[in-house]
């Protein structure tokens, strides 16, 4: 039996667990409000996020070793690393009430991907619009600084107790801290891709 349709159908499930992450964010958070989220359920959403994003390897080498590389699976890849990176964005921003220093980056990071993907449909998704290197390292810089924030945040409820700028406080803020300094410079990135992008297209 022909195992052609299994890198689209994880690609699929990686659209559809990104949306996951974000609820399971939105839960959670409504859960630490109350008091009732505690111990290692605050880890959850950290996991699944970084068993999605791992997904975006999975179907890749699914394809190239099944010989099922498709237009629709190279299509649908992108957008489903924009997807899972737009719904953490999101379900951040929310639960820290739409702060500046997150809000900010969100909206660039997700500004620029709609922008970029729109053009892309719009035009086709022709072959000659690659994916720059430039591009794929803005891509996982916001995921890897995703990832970092998420695990900053179970570790700086575990440590609620502790003393301010005690060790243990900083430890378990450092993830968090270091994740939106990655998110900032990722959004600076998107910036700098998408003036690539248009300058490309301009010159045809």
């Amino acid at each position: 039996m022909s195992l052609k349709w299994l890198p689209n159908t994880v690609t699929i499930l990686r659209c559809a667990l990104a949306l996951v992450v974000g609820y399971m964010l939105l839960e959670m958070d409504g859960d630490i409000r109350s008091g009732q989220t505690a111990g290692g359920w605050l880890f959850l959403p950290f996991a699944v996020f970084v068993f999605t994003a791992a997904t975006d390897w999975l179907d890749g080498a699914l394809a190239r070793a099944l010989n099922a590389e498709s237009r629709f699976g190279a299509r649908l890849d992108p957008i489903a690393d924009k997807l899972l990176a737009a719904s953490t964005l999101v379900a951040l921003a929310y639960m820290e009430r739409w702060a500046w220093f997150i809000l900010l980056p969100a909206l660039v990071i997700i500004g620029r991907d709609f922008l970029m993907t729109a053009v892309r449909e719009a035009m086709g998704n022709p072959s000659t619009l690659k994916v720059s290197p430039a591009a794929k390292w803005k891509t996982a810089v916001v995921l890897t600084s995703l990832a970092s924030v998420l695990l900053g945040i179970a570790f700086s409820y575990l440590a609620a107790g502790s003393d301010p700028y005690s060790v243990l406080w900083v430890i378990a803020r450092t993830p968090w801290i270091v994740g939106m300094l990655g998110l900032w410079i990722a959004a600076v990135m998107s910036v700098m891709t998408a003036t690539n992008y248009v300058s490309a297209l301009a010159r045809g």
